[in-house]
């Protein structure tokens, strides 16, 4: 089968990794903020949190990747105060930094980088990632060759080099309530919960529902249409929303099995951040994503699920386990709608 050189992953891997991008150095931005610079193919969104360490070696990897195409590098820093900007700031004079005065969140960062981001593509990638050399112009080409897709998640690789699960599926009722009653231990093979099986051990990419936030390529004006991240996700769950509207928008979602990044997970959320707003994030914002996406499977799922988390809230009390205890509860009164279905700037302040 012959590859049109326009379609062809492997010619644009050579116009955008392995030799200068033609067209790159001669779109030059009219006005705004890169006004006389020229315009980005890519452009690298990281959100940072008391990570420095973890961050320079993934700003160091960016640096190394042999990426030849024209790219930028926003970095967000949400009040780490460890003194992450002014130690890596001088490092890494081509990064343009934004200083938060609070840990706004994860998605609010994201959103308030991309408004100034000018690439055709935006990359947004965790600060305990370390990205493999090579993998933006293959990821870059992948996404040139398919105008169809609007997401694009690699296979990432943990610490140790073994490759996890970074490709999901939307939840569902069922999937919610199996994981929260614990029912998924007794079944890990269950297709439900394993669903693109041994697809993501192969080398041929695929469409998936959503694919893990920590390195996801999509499209800036995909972006700006379908309104990036819903703010209300302070961390976690906002992949999954974000796929769920690229998708209804009429492009798809793909899992690319090339070994992108090896992701530390040494704690992109902080080392010191409190795990209750954490817990209590994620867990709101299974709910929030069902309330907004899925209305009337949340009907269904509101009252079991917060019967199940009742009984979870007075465990966690008893057994002394405080950060659940606050997660669970709050989840119960979200279900019954005594208080919004996402972390409130008051829940920061109480529990932060």
């Amino acid at each position: 089968m012959r590859c049109e050189a326009a379609h062809c992953p492997v010619e644009r891997s050579a116009a955008l990794g392995l030799s200068p991008d033609p067209a790159g150095d001669r779109r030059v931005a009219a006005g705004g903020h890169n006004k006389g610079r020229p315009v980005p193919i890519l452009s690298i969104i990281i959100v940072s949190y008391r990570v420095r360490d973890l961050l320079a070696a993934c700003l160091r990897s960016i640096e190394d990747n042999g990426f030849s195409g024209t790219r930028e590098v926003i970095c967000v820093d949400n009040a780490s105060g460890d003194g992450t900007v002014e130690a890596l700031k001088p490092r890494f004079p081509g990064v343009r930094w934004i200083e938060n005065k609070e840990n706004i969140g994860f998605a609010p960062a994201v959103n308030q980088a991309a408004a100034l981001a000018s690439g055709e593509y935006l990359l947004l990638l965790n600060p305990d990632g370390a990205l493999i050399k090579g993998s933006l112009a293959r990821l870059v080409a992948f996404m040139e060759a398919r105008p169809d897709i609007g997401v694009v998640g690699p296979r990432l690789l943990t610490s140790d080099g073994v490759p996890y699960v970074s490709a999901t599926r939307f939840p569902t009722t069922a999937t919610i309530l199996l994981y929260e009653t614990r029912l998924n231990r007794v079944m890990p093979h269950c297709r439900l919960l394993r669903p693109y099986g041994r697809q993501l051990e192969g080398t041929d990419p695929f469409p998936v529902d959503a694919v893990e936030g920590s390195c996801l390529l999509t499209r800036l004006a995909l972006w700006k249409q379908v309104g990036g991240f819903d703010r209300r996700y302070f961390f976690g769950v906002e992949e999954l929303d974000y796929a769920w509207k690229v998708r209804h928008a009429g492009y798809g979602v793909w899992f690319y099995p090339m070994p992108a990044m090896v992701h530390h997970h040494s704690g992109s959320s902080g080392g010191k951040r409190s795990g209750t707003v954490v817990l209590l994030s994620v867990t709101l914002g299974f709910l929030h994503f069902m309330q907004t996406n899925r209305a009337s499977s949340y009907i269904l799922l509101r009252l079991p699920l917060a019967c199940i988390l009742f009984v979870k809230w007075l465990l966690a009390t008893v057994l002394g386990r405080a950060e659940q205890a606050v997660a669970f509860r709050e989840a119960v009164k979200a279900l019954l709608g005594a208080r919004p279905a996402w972390v409130t700037r008051e829940d920061r302040k109480q529990w932060a």
